[in-house]
């Protein structure tokens, strides 16, 4: 009678409702949302350097290949145990940070959260950092800058300095006070304490405060005796703590609170709504951002085989986390942090088993958490943002969810969430199956529609179908259980033409670092974006939305619109014979373009940068040289090129070049058919590696007038066509 019973039950929750969820689509922006209807929520990831998971990045090199692949945007990191860098008063050991944050700063926006989450050990007395250690746990912070950004420090007789050449920008000043001993009387000092000593080694970078677990108290408490600077406000969210204690009905319950209920009275669970209305409610924070920078589906952990959250029982691993109900989960906490103006959210953790992580920490093998957080950063890239829009659903019982935008070159995409509850016992259920009808005629015309849909039947290797089709303006999706669809209406899809030199502008096989010019239509928003420093010293590898991958990898950009781009080739294609080549934008891509590769490509710049004429070259005093001022047989000149290769054993990715270097690489100089002296050939300072700067004698004996001039780097001549005025 039992078994019955169940097979019952199994049978109706995998059968598709008779009657589809109705979803229909406004073109309208829903300003009672969002940030006056904007949403700008990033999603990304974290990581724990301790001694428990240092070895991840040795021992899975190809893992910054596939943490990068998901477009992470301020990775949090918060190191713990061995990963707390001090040891002593005097002593330090960076072997943790060191086998980690090289790699996790590699990729992505290179522009982490890096937390002094814990005091070392030393400082604590019974487990608690005590106000009269708040001085000394501020003097390793602000060592911690100094690793980092100001060229280290010295302590015990020896030098310390981080190895990765990406400053770190934010800064989170210590994890969950409210559960780690310190009271929210005294985490203001604290935060006093800590801030003015780390910026008074560098005065540029920001902070996140509090980091709370789930207490209220601490936020008004803050924001009353807080005086030191303050640049986000940073939260977490659980859905539980304790899988024994709760079912799938409590987790979603458990958001529903944290998203919309108003906390009131002593000792009472943080929600949003509390949250936003403590910063609106004083001035000199209204603008300050939240981000809920922890997120998963439960808090608990193994603790020596028992619960960290249920005192005296047994640790039950919660694999929700890892299940079809996380295809549900977190595409609905996305939704409610996007309603409620949140700015930016981290899954934790990225390196774990199937309770926490993205891929597991020991094979690297994909969870289906990685492909809903894979698809929710590429789909709602922040920035730009997009505008939320109004809809409607047919659904009264609140089974299901539905999100939509529209993005600024009128690409609209919607979000249909299927979360309903086979029943309320169930803990880690498999969810009721729901079709939803979609109508979006109100939104006019498309060219094309994609779509892509995470449930029990995604293929957790290769991730889930990506199908694109023409527009029809009534769609449908059916979700067998727990799960998300997303739908993306393509104005136009991104279509690359040509790769050219980008001064040239011929075709050709790319080089390492080359500045390349590519032409299409789709690429970016109708406007034209500039480049932009994504951390100090690096240009952005993504404007607007759009990014240029190589093999994967992000090229730094220096100029971003919907017909043009310009980026610089990866110096990861070195030693290749091809690259393929992909624009991305608002998470769609191009078809892969396949170029040849060569170790130089040189070419140089003209003025008009049309390819062809005089080049863009100046004299001793950094004037243009023209016809109107000639240069004359002895001068010397300034020229720039690109695609010189990888002759810089410093050069990185967007890198900009900081003081002069000539390079080791022979460089050979013609003007009119004659060889000229060249006195340097390196980097051009304050120019992205990829751009050489040459210095170069005029030879005595050049003709007079518009004389060709080309330059010679390994086995490649640059193009005919570029002259150079000679008096």
């Amino acid at each position: 009678m039992v078994f019955k019973l169940c097979v019952l039950v199994l049978v109706a929750a995998g059968a598709f409702a008779a009657t589809p969820v109705q979803i229909t689509i406004s073109n309208q922006k829903d300003t009672s949302v969002g940030l006056n209807g904007r949403l700008n929520l990033s999603s990304s990831t974290a990581f724990q350097p301790a001694e428990w998971d240092n070895t991840f990045f040795l021992n899975l090199p190809t893992q910054t290949t596939v943490l990068g692949e998901m477009a992470p945007t301020h990775i949090n990191v918060q190191p713990q145990s061995q990963g707390l860098a001090q040891t002593g008063p005097d002593s330090w050991d960076f072997t943790v940070n060191n086998s980690m944050l090289p790699s996790i700063l590699s990729v992505g926006d290179h522009n982490p959260i890096y937390q002094v989450a814990s005091a070392p050990a030393f400082m604590e007395t019974n487990g608690a950092l005590a106000p009269a250690n708040f001085p000394q746990f501020a003097a390793y912070s602000a060592n911690m800058v100094r690793y980092f950004n100001t060229g280290g420090f010295h302590a015990g007789g020896q030098h310390f300095q981080s190895p990765a050449p990406y400053q770190i920008t934010w800064w989170g000043i210590f994890n969950e006070p409210d559960v780690n001993n310190v009271s929210a009387s005294d985490y203001p000092t604290l935060y006093n304490t800590v801030v003015p000593a780390m910026q008074a080694v560098d005065p540029n970078i920001k902070f996140v405060a509090l980091e709370l677990a789930y207490l209220y108290d601490y936020l008004p408490e803050f924001l009353a005796k807080v005086k030191a600077r303050v640049d986000v406000i940073a939260m977490h969210f659980y859905g539980s703590c304790g899988r024994q204690n709760s079912t799938d009905v409590q987790v979603f319950g458990d958001l529903e609170y944290y998203a919309t209920g108003t906390a009131s009275g002593a000792g009472a669970s943080m929600t949003l709504p509390s949250a936003r209305a403590a910063l609106a409610a004083n001035p000199a924070f209204q603008n300050v951002p939240i981000w809920m920078t922890e997120n998963n589906v439960d808090a608990d952990y193994n603790n020596n085989g028992m619960s960290a959250c249920l005192t005296g029982q047994a640790y039950s691993a919660d694999l929700r986390e890892s299940s079809p109900f996380y295809a549900a989960f977190y595409p609905l906490v996305f939704e409610r942090w996007a309603q409620n103006g949140v700015q930016s959210m981290n899954h934790w953790d990225y390196s774990a088993d199937g309770t926490f992580g993205e891929v597991d920490q020991t094979t690297g093998n994909k969870y289906l958490s990685y492909w809903v957080d894979y698809w929710l950063a590429h789909l709602f890239p922040a920035p730009p943002g997009a505008d939320i829009l109004q809809l409607t659903s047919s659904d009264t019982s609140g089974n299901t969810d539905a999100f939509a935008v529209k993005n600024d070159d009128g690409s609209v995409v919607v979000m249909l969430i299927n979360h309903q509850i086979a029943s309320p016992t169930d803990n880690n259920g498999s969810g009721v199956a729901n079709t939803f009808s979609l109508d979006v005629s109100a939104l006019g015309t498309f060219q094309s529609v994609t779509q892509i849909q995470i449930d029990e039947n995604t293929d957790l290797s290769a991730g889930p179908q990506v199908q694109t089709s023409p527009f029809l303006a009534n769609l449908q999706a059916s979700i067998p259980g727990y799960g998300v669809a997303f739908f993306k209406l393509n104005q136009t899809l991104p279509h690359v033409g040509a790769v050219v030199n980008g001064a040239s502008y011929k075709n050709g096989p790319v080089a390492p670092g080359e500045l390349v010019t590519i032409f299409g239509e789709g690429m970016g928003p109708t406007g034209a974006y500039g480049s932009e420093l994504n951390v100090p010293g690096f240009l952005a590898n993504s404007l607007a939305g759009a990014r240029v991958l190589f093999d994967g990898i992000p090229a730094a950009l220096i100029y971003e619109s919907a017909l043009q781009i310009s980026a610089l080739v990866p110096y990861e294609v070195a030693g290749q014979t091809s690259t393929s080549m992909q624009v991305e934008y608002l998470g769609s891509t191009s078809t892969p373009l396949s170029l040849p590769v060569a170790a130089t490509s040189p070419a140089i710049f003209t003025e008009p940068p049309t390819g062809t004429g005089p080049g863009a070259i100046l004299d001793q005093n950094y004037q243009l040289i023209s016809s109107a001022n000639p240069a004359k047989p002895g001068d010397t000149v300034i020229l720039y090129l690109t695609g010189e290769g990888k002759v810089d054993p410093e050069a990185l990715d967007g890198r900009i070049a900081v003081g002069a270097a000539p390079t080791n690489t022979p460089v050979t100089v013609t003007i009119g058919g004659t060889n000229a002296n060249v006195t340097y050939a390196g980097r051009a300072p304050g120019e992205a590696f990829g751009i050489m700067q040459i210095n170069a004698e005029i030879p005595s004996g050049v003709p007079s007038g518009n004389v060709p001039i080309q330059v010679v780097i390994g086995k490649a001549i640059s193009p005919p066509g570029v002259t150079i005025a000679i008096q």
